[in-house]
């Protein structure tokens, strides 16, 4: 009886194996096992939620990765862009804050791509794929169709060779009543080449309430800067009860800034926006504010004109203290036009400013600006009891993506908080974008030259204001910390 058993048994696992064999040829044909990391099940998700919006064919992207024929040439790349997390654009600390639209991989996600690099790159299944996306015509609108669309009449012819330029053109939107804005956001067609681009709004002499429009820091006195549009930018959208306020009889004024990239290209811009119904008037009006750092605030490369500034300024000061004093804190008016900024040769320079909030105020998003040799910016917020909290910190800054980082829920600060902007810049070899670690470099216009301010959307309210959304934050928190009980 045990030979015929035997008999059977090999004859079961014969038949066995042959109906096994072709499942088992394709698993060892695609070399997945059910623990390994592939492109169809494990990659491709990631690259569907954070990556193929931009990487995709028509895009400033430099490759597509839409498919795994498209990705795996780009593996080794791929793994080192997002362990080093420069990719995807969302340049901050992580572990500071919480903003909308953030599309940063998570470090298991980072993890996860190495090892499928690291492991060969294997394709998978492709039964395990998710179905593609249905992704978005690229001058497609991002939340949506405007009601407004004010386009450049003649555009820009910019060069292949030659300098920076700033051109601009004024364009009348017909505005024939005031409105307000819900959302506003720039589309460039010639994506190579714009360095950055403003719309800004003129406000008509017959205005009835020029505070009411509340141009904002750093704008140009008679104009109200709309927006700014840099490499990353998806346009501004304004949390309900906020919104822009545009006057009747306002024109529009295109003013991109251009560099030639080898090839001579035409650029024609155009603005959306979406507003509010007309019988519908947000609480709050927001205005854009460029928080400028120099070497006005900067202690170590600027003490002796800064001490004289605030003796002159009526601070009572230790001469040639090893610091600035914590109390001082210098506005544009102090500063004077010493607001400078100087970054020597092989040095990792250190710029400041301290600004007052004239009255009480929501901080709704934060856009740092800097140049090639930028590497980081903070913002930090200096209570009224002195309690210092930092409220972005773009530790990983990328000049050629230079986003918007709006808050889930908007700062609320009383007058007199002090908004601390820090930047730091990298004139040395250790950066990779500096082609002269050799130079001595300034603050300019030009891309060569180097600029550090933040773009903050801020709405100013009043004490009244102030206090009702204060209270009614308070309530909110103390009915989330009962639920949790």
């Amino acid at each position: 009886m045990e030979r015929p058993l035997k008999s059977l048994t090999l004859t079961l696992l014969a038949v066995l194996v042959c109906i096994l064999a072709p499942a088992l040829a394709v698993v060892a044909v695609a070399g997945q096992t059910s623990d390994e990391v592939t492109f169809t099940r494990d990659v491709l998700p990631i690259l569907q939620r954070s990556c193929q919006k931009c990487h995709r064919p028509g895009t400033a992207a430099p490759m597509s990765l839409l498919t795994y024929d498209d990705a795996r040439p780009w593996a080794r790349g791929i793994k080192d862009q997002v362990t080093a997390r420069r990719m995807p654009p969302w340049h901050l600390d992580r572990s500071i804050g919480q903003f909308q639209a953030d599309p940063s991989l998570s470090d298991g996600e980072i993890n996860t791509i190495a090892t499928w690099v690291d492991n060969g790159a294997p394709r998978g299944n492709p039964a395990d794929a998710p179905p593609p996306l249905e992704l978005d015509d690229l001058q497609q609108w991002t939340y949506g169709e405007p009601d407004l669309v004010v386009s450049m009449k003649e555009g820009f012819l910019i060069p292949a060779e030659g300098p920076d330029f700033y051109p601009s053109e004024i364009v009348d939107p017909g505005l024939t009543e005031d409105r307000y804005v819900k959302w506003v956001q720039i589309i460039p067609s010639a994506w190579c080449c714009v360095h950055h681009s403003h719309v800004y709004v003129s406000v008509p002499e017959t205005a009835e309430d020029l505070e009411e429009f509340r141009l904002g820091m750093g704008s140009n006195t008679d104009e109200i800067d709309l927006i700014e549009y840099a490499m990353g930018s998806s346009g501004q959208f304004y949390p309900d009860g906020t919104g822009r306020k545009l006057p009747a009889g306002g024109q529009f004024r295109f003013a991109p800034h251009y560099h030639p990239w080898g090839e001579e290209t035409r650029d024609f811009q155009e603005v959306g926006i979406k507003f509010y119904p007309k019988d519908e008037v947000p609480e709050l009006i927001v205005t854009a504010h460029r928080l400028r750092t120099g070497i006005g605030n900067d202690w170590v490369l600027n003490r002796e004109e800064v001490e004289d500034r605030l003796l002159r300024a009526g601070y009572d000061l230790d001469l040639h203290g090893t610091e600035m004093p914590a109390d001082a804190w210098i506005d544009d008016n102090t500063l004077n036009g010493i607001a400078r900024m100087s970054i020597p040769p092989h040095t990792v320079a250190k710029h400041e400013r301290f600004w007052p909030l004239p009255d009480p105020a929501l901080l709704l998003s934060f856009q740092p600006h800097m140049h090639f040799r930028g590497d980081r910016m903070l913002l930090e917020a200096i209570h009224l009891d002195g309690r210092r909290e930092i409220l972005i910190d773009v530790n990983n800054y990328e000049q050629t993506w230079q986003l918007v980082y709006p808050y889930k829920e908007p700062h609320l600060f009383p007058k007199g908080t002090v908004l601390h902007s820090v930047t730091w810049h990298d004139n040395t070899s250790n950066n990779r974008h500096n082609v002269d670690p050799s130079a001595w470099i300034g603050w300019g216009g030009r891309t060569m030259d180097e600029m550090g301010h933040g773009w903050s959307d801020i709405a100013f309210m009043t004490e009244e204001q102030y206090e009702k959304l204060r209270d009614q934050r308070d309530r909110e928190a103390r009915s989330e910390a009962d639920d949790g009980q």
